[in-house]
């Protein structure tokens, strides 16, 4: 039996339309915007979006297979406090998020381009950290996992490069607490070294 997963999915904006998205209208409500970035599978934001009712949260994925997946769950769970959109990530930050209405970024294991190459692929540059910064509140945090050493120094220091961003926490292997993404569940079985840190959004100046 096809499942409607009309009511958990968002549209993604055109490169050719310079418009936002209003998540007060798109949800009903004024409550907290959480976005998570590459959900693969989705088991940490349906987790989250189950336990949290008086949050929203928003999750984007460019693999359709995961995308239809966890619209599918979603919606059969009848989540009203949750979306899916699949686009790219860096376009979503960068063009369809408006000054300072997301509460948190989450970014669990992205894809790590570990050959040289490649490198330049990654999603956390200086540019990323920029558009970030202009999309979350004050005093929103930033919060990053990889399991892979080269793209973790990368990620620490683009963040603590960035004059917006103070970082709180770091934590490696046995000081990384444990998470629930399907990615973090694979890796630790196969023995591999955790990489996590927070940032919040430090608060704009206030123009007098």
């Amino acid at each position: 039996m096809a499942v409607d997963i009309s009511p958990v999915t968002l549209e993604p904006i055109p490169l050719t339309q310079d418009r936002q998205y209003d998540f007060a209208a798109i949800f009903g409500n004024d409550h907290p915007i959480e976005l998570e970035l590459g959900i693969g599978k989705g088991r940490f934001l349906i987790q989250q979006a189950e336990a949290r009712p008086n949050v929203n949260f928003v999750g984007v994925e460019w693999a359709s297979r995961y995308y239809r997946m966890v619209a599918e769950r979603a919606a059969k769970r009848g989540l009203a406090n949750f979306r899916i959109l699949r686009d790219d990530a860096a376009h979503v930050v960068k063009h369809t998020l408006s000054e300072a209405c997301i509460d948190a970024l989450h970014i669990y294991f992205p894809d790590p381009w570990p050959k040289a190459k490649q490198v330049k692929r990654r999603l956390i540059q200086p540019p990323f950290a920029r558009v970030a910064a202009r999309a979350l509140k004050d005093g929103a945090p930033l919060l990053l996992a990889t399991d892979h050493e080269d793209y973790a120094i990368q990620m620490e220091a683009v963040f603590r490069a960035d004059p917006d961003f103070e970082q709180v926490s770091r934590a490696i292997g046995d000081d990384a607490p444990e998470g629930v993404t399907n990615w973090e569940v694979k890796f630790r079985q196969q023995g591999r070294t955790m990489h996590k840190f927070k940032f919040v959004r430090i608060a704009r100046a206030t123009v007098r």
